[in-house]
C-alpha cells in the first residue's frame, strides 16, 4: 500500500468519526507489537462510562453532585510501513454529560505517531513517539474532550511474547510506560500499564486479559485555569488515576477479533470514580 493510500484510509476514518456524536476516549497507548511490512490493523469500539463519585484534590472519594454519563466511539489504525517502522493514528468522538445542562459532544484530540523496534531480532520490544493534535476543546466547559494544546507522547513497551498477535501462547505478560508532554498547560503526565493475557483454549482463540493502568500528573509548574462544578475543580491534565480492567476477546477468523472490556477507576485525584464498558472489533489485512 502506498503512503497516499495510508493517508486516505486514516483521513476517511476521521471524516466518518467527525459526523457522529458518540465515541471512545482516545489516549496514548503504547503497544509491544510491530506489524510486518504491508500489514494493516484497524480497531473501533464503543465505550460507555458512568460515575456518581469524585476523587478530590486530597484523593478522597466523595459524591460529585451529579451522575456522569459518557459515551464514545474510538478509532485506531496501524500500518506496517516496513520491518522496522509502523505508523499509527488514533481519534475518538465523545458525548459527555453530568446532570442537567452540562453536556459536551464532538471530536476529541487526534494522535499520529511512529513505532519502532527496540530489538531488531524479535517482536515484543518497541518504542514509539506521537504528536497529539487538539480539536473541539473548550476550557470553560465542565466536560472537556481533549487537552487544548499540542503535545508529544513518547513511550516504550515490552512483552514476554516475542512475535505478534498471531502467536498462540497460553499466557504472557506485557508492560509499557511513557510520558505525555504539552506545549503549555495542562501538566505533563506519565502513564504506565501492566497486563496479563491468558488463553482459554489450545488455539488461543479465546482470551482473558487483566490490566492495570497508573496515570500520574508530573505537576511541572504549568498553571491551568480550572472550571469548578459541584465544588470540585475540573482540570484537563492535572490529575492522577489508577484504573483496573478485564477483557474477553475472541478471534473470529485470521482477520477479525471481537472483545468486551469492563473497567473502573479505583484511585485518583481530580477525576471521577467511573466505571466503564467497551465493545470493540479489530480487523487485520495485508496489502
Amino acid at each position: 500500500m502506498k503512503i497516499k493510500n495510508v493517508l486516505t484510509h486514516t483521513i476517511t476514518s476521521l471524516m466518518i468519526a467527525s459526523g457522529l456524536s458518540v465515541v471512545t476516549a482516545g489516549s496514548a497507548q503504547a503497544s509491544a507489537y510491530m506489524l510486518s511490512e504491508g500489514q494493516n490493523m484497524y480497531t473501533t469500539g464503543i465505550t460507555y462510562s458512568t460515575a456518581t463519585d469524585w476523587f478530590n484534590q486530597n484523593r478522597n472519594r466523595v459524591p460529585q453532585g451529579c451522575t456522569s454519563k459518557d459515551s464514545s466511539w474510538g478509532h485506531s489504525y496501524t500500518y506496517g510501513y516496513s520491518y522496522y517502522y509502523n505508523f499509527f493514528a488514533n481519534a475518538s468522538l465523545a458525548n459527555q454529560s453530568c446532570g442537567v445542562g452540562a453536556k459536551t459532544a464532538g471530536l476529541g484530540d487526534v494522535q499520529v505517531g511512529i513505532r519502532g523496534r527496540l530489538d531488531l531480532e524479535r517482536n515484543g520490544r518497541t518504542w514509539e513517539v506521537a504528536l497529539n493534535i487538539p480539536t473541539g476543546y473548550d476550557n470553560q466547559k465542565i466536560n472537556r474532550l481533549g487537552y487544548g494544546k499540542f503535545g508529544l507522547w513518547a513511550g516504550v513497551a515490552w512483552s514476554t511474547q516475542n512475535t505478534g498477535w498471531e502467536e498462540k501462547m497460553p499466557s504472557y505478560w506485557e508492560a509499557g510506560t511513557g510520558i505525555s508532554y504539552w506545549f503549555g498547560p495542562p501538566a505533563s503526565q506519565s502513564k504506565t500499564y501492566v497486563k496479563w493475557s491468558w488463553s482459554l483454549d489450545d488455539n488461543g482463540d479465546n482470551r482473558i486479559v487483566l490490566k492495570g493502568v497508573l496515570k500520574l500528573s508530573l505537576r511541572d509548574g504549568k498553571p491551568e485555569f480550572p472550571v469548578a462544578f459541584a465544588g470540585f475543580p475540573r482540570y484537563s491534565g492535572d490529575y492522577d488515576a489508577g484504573i483496573i480492567s478485564a477483557k474477553y476477546s475472541r478471534r473470529l477468523s485470521q482477520q477479525w477479533t471481537a472483545a468486551i472490556t469492563i473497567g473502573e477507576t479505583v484511585w485518583g485525584r481530580n477525576i471521577s470514580a467511573s466505571r466503564y464498558g467497551t465493545l470493540s472489533v479489530t480487523y487485520r489485512w495485508d496489502d
